[in-house]
């Protein structure tokens, strides 16, 4: 049952390193020094290297654990002469290179700078001289029954090895990616910053605040124009309502923006040629300004709101003043809430 359902049908595709059971709660202290101890067999692995010293019974040690199935842990490398009568005399020993079946590993190298020398002052007779308190991981080629592993060393005694770095590989050509767009979008607080610096209305404002924090959430978020999504225009509509009916309620912020429109005037005559122009302009120079080759030419985007408010003072020349109101906002936020506010 251990890494399965109690009725089998879910085996579990790990590997299970070590179980143990007890028939007791474990102290504090024993489970401490269980997690010391480790997962896995542990072996040292012993390196000679008394034909390069002329130390009788002398060895490079390793312990060595299998890691997981693709890695080896080598860890605490240390110096040791099973002969307890001889002691090593001003051994240098540099650059410790660890290979395995015939290559050494271009990763893994932990003690490819090591530089100690042996001698009898840091060394005990049955416990050796440590190297390195590093370990490394080296990784399973055909398994612990057949890798085969040896030591290089750039000096040890009296032996030393040229060796020669490999030459670093050419760098890789770098991948021709699509050109990047030259707009992008405004992200939330933009947008929110562009309102209310292009209506004039104050973004601390509670309605103004209070949608924003609503929809703050489906405005963009990152500059691309590639993320677009169709709610980011759905947050930016309401944003841009919000804005709009903020400016044409307010007396003030209206007489400034649309001067010498009449907002009392019903909307079957305030929308005269006349009256038209005293909206349309102010929303073309003041949200769209110069003309850029990326965006619609200000003829476009008037013909546009023409028809648009054609189609809102269709009501059989009984329109009520509040129409009026409601038509400048919905002007506004025809304007406001376009690509003029969400690209950059």
């Amino acid at each position: 049952m251990l890494g399965n359902e109690t009725d089998g049908n879910s085996p579990w595709e790990g590997t299970i390193r070590m179980v143990a059971f007890h028939n007791r709660a474990l102290t504090p202290e024993q489970i401490q020094t269980n997690f010391e101890v480790g997962v896995g067999q542990k072996f040292y692995m012993l390196f000679g290297v008394s034909h390069l010293i002329n130390v009788p019974e002398s060895y490079i040690v390793f312990e060595v654990s299998q890691f997981d199935s693709y890695s080896y842990r080598f860890t605490s490398p240390f110096f040791i002469s099973l002969d307890n009568t001889v002691e090593p005399s001003n051994i240098r020993l540099t650059g410790m290179r660890l290979g395995v079946n015939g290559k050494e590993p271009a990763v893994g190298q932990a003690w490819a700078n090591l530089d100690v020398t042996l001698n009898a002052d840091d060394y005990e007779p049955g416990t050796g001289q440590p190297l390195s308190p590093l370990g490394t991981i080296i990784a399973l080629e055909e398994g612990p029954e057949t890798d085969e592993f040896f030591l290089t060393f750039d000096q040890l005694g009296s032996e030393t090895y040229a060796r020669s770095e490999p030459a670093l590989p050419p760098a890789a050509t770098p991948a021709d990616l699509p050109p990047s767009s030259d707009i992008g979008l405004k992200t939330f607080d933009e947008i929110n910053d562009t309102m209310a610096s292009l209506t004039g209305v104050d973004k601390t404002q509670t309605d103004v605040y209070n949608t924003y924090v609503t929809v703050k959430q489906q405005l963009p978020t990152v500059e691309t124009i590639e993320g677009f999504l169709s709610s980011h225009q759905m947050a930016i509509t309401q944003m841009a309502i919000q804005y709009c009916d903020v400016l044409a309620s307010d007396v003030a912020l209206r007489t400034t923006f649309f001067p010498g429109f009449n907002f009392s005037e019903s909307a079957d005559t305030a929308f005269d040629a006349t009256g038209r122009s005293q909206v349309i302009d102010p929303l073309l120079n003041r949200f769209v300004g110069e003309n850029l080759a990326t965006q619609p030419a200000d003829a476009d985007i008037e013909t546009e709101l023409n028809s648009l408010i054609d189609n809102l003072t269709s009501c059989g020349g009984s329109c009520d003043t509040g129409r009026t109101e409601t038509i400048v906002k919905a002007s506004c936020a025809a304007v406001l809430g376009s690509a003029t506010t969400l690209v950059q």
